[in-house]
């Protein structure tokens, strides 16, 4: 049986993803039972994985992060002495995979509903496909968040953490969404803070006001602005600072994702004047200045090869391939070098 599992809340989604490994049995024996398949990787590679046998139970799980809106899937039509594309012929394959294997395609945008694995889905042969919205109403999902850790926080405590963090430029369309996927985690990551502080008791706003910072705080700034300067040693002072105060490394990730955004922006408009460029990115004119003048230290190939190297530390962090500090720490060394 194949899922497809597509859309921004890739919280709720990876939760989804460790629930179905769960299931394969102690640890030790899921991950024997577990394929992780890159983006990038072929056709034939994922058929490999998906024919493989179980090994001392009855399923196995094949998991595809990105790999539909990656240089696998990316090209539908065939190439030269090919009778068709990987996408067509991945439509041939899934009714004939083995049905001890449970494929599980994970892709962070939505798809539309044209797409079709979506399609092939609605005529009901075999496949389950499932949209992960960002919750519409932060403060109810702090609130039963809350609940599903064992804790309580009052409803201004809630409202109050929602502010806290940033959510992104709903204006910026291209990137709002991946923002979002970057503010759940950032929730996530202060309510089990705040969980573990109140010890049983309700969270209230005291709470929010002492273990939460703002933001706009000078590290989240010298961070970025290290890495825009292209100086390793203060972004690794503000990396471990972060990292300290107990940011998640996957939020230290989405800053770097971020800030690697905006420059690339600020280097492809390079002809704009700072305040132009805040309105065509939606950000603060200082914001964009800023990024105009950083941006002079990179290539644009050197910027394309910095975000190709956050979707490889991501992908690393989440498969377990590499710890997240390392990968962090690798990835700042490539930017600042």
């Amino acid at each position: 049986m194949w899922y497809l599992f597509h859309g921004p809340n890739t919280l709720a989604r990876d939760e989804e993803i460790a629930r179905m490994k769960a299931k394969l049995g102690e640890p030790e024996m899921a991950s024997l039972n577990t394929t992780v398949i890159e983006r990038s990787a072929l056709l034939r590679d994922l058929i490999a994985a998906c024919d493989a046998l179980p090994f001392l139970t009855d399923k196995r799980l094949v998991i595809a992060y990105g790999w539909l809106t990656g240089p696998g899937a990316s090209k539908a039509k065939a190439k030269p002495g090919e009778s068709v594309g990987p996408l067509q012929a991945l439509l041939g394959y899934l009714p004939t995979m083995p049905e001890t294997t449970r494929l599980v395609f994970a892709e962070d945008v939505t798809l539309d509903d044209a797409h079709p694995l979506v399609k092939l889905a609605a005529d009901k042969t075999g496949g389950v496909v499932k949209r992960y919205e960002l919750p519409a109403d932060p403060v109810r999902w702090i609130i039963e968040r809350a609940r599903a850790k064992g804790g309580d926080i009052s409803t201004q405590a809630a409202q109050l953490l929602s502010l806290k963090i940033n959510r992104g430029n709903a204006n910026d369309r291209d990137h709002f969404e991946s923002d979002s996927r970057a503010y759940l985690l950032k929730l996530d990551n202060e309510l089990n803070k705040l969980v573990s502080y109140a010890l049983g008791r309700r969270i209230e706003s005291r709470d929010v006001e002492l273990l939460v910072q703002d933001e706009d705080v000078a590290d989240i700034f010298k961070f970025v602005d290290a890495m825009g300067a292209r100086d390793a040693e203060a972004a690794y002072r503000a990396m471990r600072g972060l990292l300290a105060r107990g940011e998640s490394p996957l939020v230290v990730l989405a800053h770097i994702a971020r800030q690697t955004r905006l420059l690339i922006q600020a280097k492809e408009n390079a002809d704009l004047s700072p305040e132009q460029l805040a309105r065509v990115v939606g950000v603060h004119p200082f914001v964009a200045k800023k990024a105009s003048q950083q941006a002079g230290r990179f290539s644009l190939s050197e910027l394309e090869q910095a975000h190709a190297a956050l979707l490889e530390a991501d992908f690393a962090i989440k498969t377990g391939r590499m710890d997240d500090v390392t990968a962090l720490d690798m990835l700042v060394a490539a930017l600042c070098t």
